[in-house]
């Protein structure tokens, strides 16, 4: 492919002045030698208003100038790529000029980082080079290209901002440092937990609130968290030190407290620590067991051939419920079968919060025991497969309750939320539990069947729409297209980024050709794709970056295609 000077790049576009739009397509599939910066139009947009085209900029690392420390290991590697995509973003939006033109035009952008550090498509560094996905507006006035304007773009703007964000002109030595700092402390500690005979841990001095409840920025103003009096810990981070903090140690831990008092901020603080925060986000040291699941009910959901026999038997209309199908799932029935899909998609932790759960799944009181006999309740509530689910299985819960206290019976830590601060009150609730007997009895009938890898997806996936034999597209973090099915996801709720959403949709169209070669269950078939993408780069199950995927996990994968109806 041959490689030309940005001279005759300014050429070139001086000669598509005034053309109309299409014309800009003479420019796709060309390298651009910025010295030492390389750019290739690897695809150029249709008109103005169409999505900006996407360039691949390529730039040795020894010319970047960055410490050669940061490249030293896989750890500070994906804490650069985060850090660098970061930079370009803040280099983006400091601009020269308000750029001209219709539509999209003069707009450079790249995939938008959350406040989580996760893999992403949109930057990649080796100890060779760094390579960024982004995108740009051609300019142009209505249909007519502006060639000019699009000169000084690439003249003055794209080289400035990839100066600004790739190599060390500008770079704050020190906030490099924190962000690889914070990431390698995230997963000392995250790599400590099993060991303590934890599945999670919130250091002191945390910020959890958030600024609104539809942000994930932290609340200024908010009150730093700290551990109850004779409920903390200690862990030594390699850079942090020691840090104390209160531990969520393995079984059945329940969050107590009135109404507005922090039981569900801190629920969600854990729910998100899946993943490490950047520097500054409050959550920073806050980790928990990396395969935790939030469960909710779901009203509506699809659900194909689940066994929920241990929630749900006997149910009116229905044969058996070991293979249960719905188009338009309960709540307690879509509980059950989002409880049941996690643990077939490795979950060791489960999030729970009263305020998105079915009642009547979560308990049958003494009095309801006495007017609705079990022969005719068909429920297994949660509250007596709970403790079973750790007994047997290692599953460990972390429940929000506020309203009953028959949890108290099978807790191993309460911890009661007053004014956003924690307290133990464990052994409060155990004399209270003693004391006061609900006369409720256990309803067990059968025990918990033994846990199985997820079942096999059907190898007749179908991606196509129209002439597109594959169509993939996210539409926010609520839906993804595959071919012509919608799958709605916006109860999936750790999902942080759109682009998680989208590769999720690449990975099963890969797990439908691993699963035309391979027996076998397609938890499988993802885990290797996933593990793939970790060591070889996001965007290895594409058949080109279009950077803009992220890096989802396992539960996501399985909870995307576990909604896919068929």
């Amino acid at each position: 492919m041959e490689i030309t000077s940005p001279e005759k790049l300014e050429q070139k576009l001086h000669q598509l002045e005034g053309r109309g739009y299409k014309a800009y397509k003479e420019l796709q599939g060309s390298v651009w030698d910025f010295g030492p910066v390389r750019l290739t139009f690897e695809h150029v947009q249709g008109d103005a208003f169409a999505a900006p085209s996407r360039i691949t900029a390529v730039l040795p690392f020894a010319s970047s100038g960055l410490p050669g420390d940061a490249c030293r290991t896989a750890l500070s590697r994906f804490a650069l790529e985060d850090f660098l995509l970061r930079r370009f973003h803040q280099a983006a939006l400091t601009r020269l000029r308000n750029p001209k033109g219709s539509g999209k035009s003069g707009v450079v952008t790249a995939l938008q980082p959350s406040q989580k550090i996760i893999k992403r498509s949109a930057l990649m560094v080796t100890p060779e080079q760094i390579e960024l996905v982004f995108f740009v507006g051609l300019p142009a006035e209505g249909r007519h290209i502006l060639g000019h304007e699009c000169t000084r773009l690439f003249k003055e703007e794209v080289p400035r901002i990839l100066r600004h964000s790739l190599t060390a002109e500008t770079l704050d030595v020190e906030a490099l440092q924190r962000h690889i700092e914070t990431l390698e402390d995230f997963h000392a500690l995250r790599d400590q937990l099993q060991e303590k005979g934890w599945v999670g841990f919130l250091a002191d001095g945390a910020r959890l609130a958030r600024s609104a409840g539809n942000s994930d920025l932290p609340l200024d103003e908010c009150l730093p968290f700290k551990s109850p009096s004779g409920f903390s810990a200690s862990v030594s981070l390699p850079n942090a030190g020691e840090v104390r903090g209160m531990p969520i140690l393995q079984g059945i831990t329940l969050l107590v407290g009135g109404g507005f008092h922090g039981k569900s901020t801190l629920l969600k603080a854990l729910q998100n620590a899946v993943y490490p925060h950047i520097p500054g986000d409050g959550r920073e040291q806050v980790a928990v067991n990396p395969t935790a699941v939030k469960v909710r009910a779901e009203d509506g959901r699809f659900a194909h051939e689940v066994d929920i026999s241990p929630f749900l038997d006997n149910l009116p209309g229905i044969v058996s419920t070991k293979s249960f199908s719905t188009l338009n799932a309960s709540g307690s029935t879509s509980q059950a079968v989002n409880i049941m899909e996690s643990l077939e998609a490795e979950c060791e932790l489960l999030l729970l919060d009263e305020d998105t759960c079915a009642t009547n799944f979560m308990i049958r009181d003494a009095r309801m025991q006495a007017l609705i006999h079990k022969d005719r309740e068909p429920i297994t509530p949660f509250v007596d497969r709970v403790r079973e689910l750790y007994d047997r299985f290692k599953v460990s819960t972390v429940l929000v309750i506020g309203g009953s206290g028959d949890y108290f019976d099978v807790a191993d830590t309460v911890v009661a939320m007053d004014k956003f601060q924690p307290c133990l009150v464990s052994d409060e609730a155990k004399r209270i539990a003693g004391a006061m007997p609900t006369g409720r009895k256990q309803e067990t009938p059968q025990p918990f069947p033994q846990l199985t890898p997820g079942r096999q997806a059907p190898v007749s996936l179908n991606f196509r729409k129209g002439k597109k034999e594959v169509f993939i597209a996210a539409h926010g973090r609520d839906t993804l297209v595959l071919g012509v099915n919608e799958i709605d996801v916006h109860d999936v709720e750790q999902l942080a980024e759109v682009g998680q959403l989208e590769a999720c949709g690449w990975v099963l169209l890969a797990l439908k050709g691993w699963l035309e070669k391979n027996n076998g269950p397609s938890v499988r078939g993802v885990v290797s794709f996933l593990e793939t993408m970790q060591e070889e780069g996001v965007a290895c199950v594409l058949p080109w970056n279009n950077g803009l995927v992220s890096l989802p996990r396992l539960q996501e994968v399985m909870a995307v295609l576990n909604r896919l109806r068929y």
